[in-house]
Parts: structure tokens; C-alpha cells; sequence
């Protein structure tokens, strides 16, 4: 075992400089060395059986639109606002979805959808503000990687900056799928 995997095992934060080696390793070594890292953090909890007990949230996906502009040769799911069965989710109808998730007890929402050309920032930072301020209790994890860069150029801003606005609004978390739209040649099928 190297000195760096002893110092993760044994729970020592690593550097930046550790962060770009480790991104070198090997799938499993890195997922063996993550279940240490979660074995020490948990185990302390639940009266000293954190190791033992496995938790889970109930959560909702909400498609907030279905309209987007990339054309993805895998999806299936997308419509261009030509389309009869195109839709842009109302307030009232999010809503609705996550009343049902409250009342089995959920907790957090994944909001996603299209890259919607014509829908603007504040379309998006007033939908987060009301979630926030109806839902306080119901995360907000939302929006795929993709769908921020179609954020930063459509509103013509930094992408950290379109991050720090939507968490100002009441975004609580980022999904990480989505990066199969950037796999060259499985992407983008642009209209002839």
C-alpha cells in the first residue's frame, strides 16, 4: 500500500496535487478506497453500528420541459416547441408533483429537462425562489451538467456565476449525470 492510500485509509484530507494523482488510479482502487473513507466517516453513528446500516432518501424527478435543442441521437425523451406534445411545466403543476412527494414523506426533488432556447434566467431563478419558499424542507437537486453549459451561453454569463445565482435561489444540489451528451460521435445530431 502506498503512503497516500495508508494516509486516505486512515481518514487524512487530501491535497489537490493527491486529488490529480488518485484521478489516475484504477476504477476499483479508488471505489475500495471510498467505502474505507465511508466505513470511517459512518462508523461512529447509530450507537456505533454506522458501518452496518444503510440510508436512503425519497425523492421525485420532475422534468420541468421536455423541449430541447440539442437532439441527442439516444433520447427519445425530447421535442422541439414544434411538436404537439411539447410542454414547459407550470408552477401549479411542479407543485402538484411535489405535494405527492410530501406526502410519502420525501425529501428532495431532481429538476430536469431540455435545453429550452427561449426559456430565460429568471424563468429559472423564480421557479427555485417558490420551491424554496413553499418546500423549505424538500432539497432541490437539480439540473445536469449540460443543462448549466446551455445555461451559461444562453444567458451569456460564466458558468460559476449562473451556479452562484441558482444557489442563491434556493438550489441545494447538482446531479452529476449528463455528461453522455459531451461523448464525441454518441452526442449531438445537429438538424440537416
Amino acid at each position: 500500500m502506498s503512503q497516500l492510500q495508508a494516509e486516505i485509509c486512515s481518514g487524512k484530507r487530501i491535497t489537490g496535487e493527491e486529488a490529480v494523482e488518485i484521478y489516475h488510479w484504477p476504477l476499483a482502487r479508488l471505489g475500495e478506497l471510498a467505502d474505507i473513507r465511508r466505513n470511517l466517516a459512518k462508523r461512529q453513528d447509530y450507537g456505533g453500528r454506522g458501518e452496518e446500516v444503510v440510508t436512503y432518501i425519497v425523492d421525485r424527478n420532475i422534468n420541468y420541459t421536455n423541449v430541447c435543442d440539442v437532439y441527442c441521437k439516444f433520447c427519445a425523451f425530447y421535442r422541439t416547441e414544434k411538436d404537439a406534445d411539447h410542454y414547459v411545466l407550470t408552477h401549479a403543476q411542479i407543485d402538484a408533483k411535489v405535494d405527492e412527494l410530501v406526502a410519502v414523506g420525501g425529501n428532495q426533488i431532481l429538476l430536469q429537462g431540455g435545453h429550452h432556447p427561449k426559456l430565460d434566467l429568471e424563468w429559472y431563478l423564480d421557479l427555485l425562489r417558490h420551491l424554496r419558499e413553499k418546500y423549505p424542507q424538500v432539497n432541490i437537486h437539480g439540473f445536469s451538467p449540460p443543462e448549466f453549459n446551455h445555461f451559461a451561453e444562453v444567458f451569456g454569463m460564466s458558468l460559476e456565476k449562473v451556479i452562484g445565482k441558482f444557489k442563491e435561489a434556493g438550489l441545494g444540489s447538482i446531479p452529476g449525470g449528463g455528461a453522455e451528451i459531451l461523448v464525441e460521435g454518441n452526442a449531438m445530431q445537429m438538424p440537416g
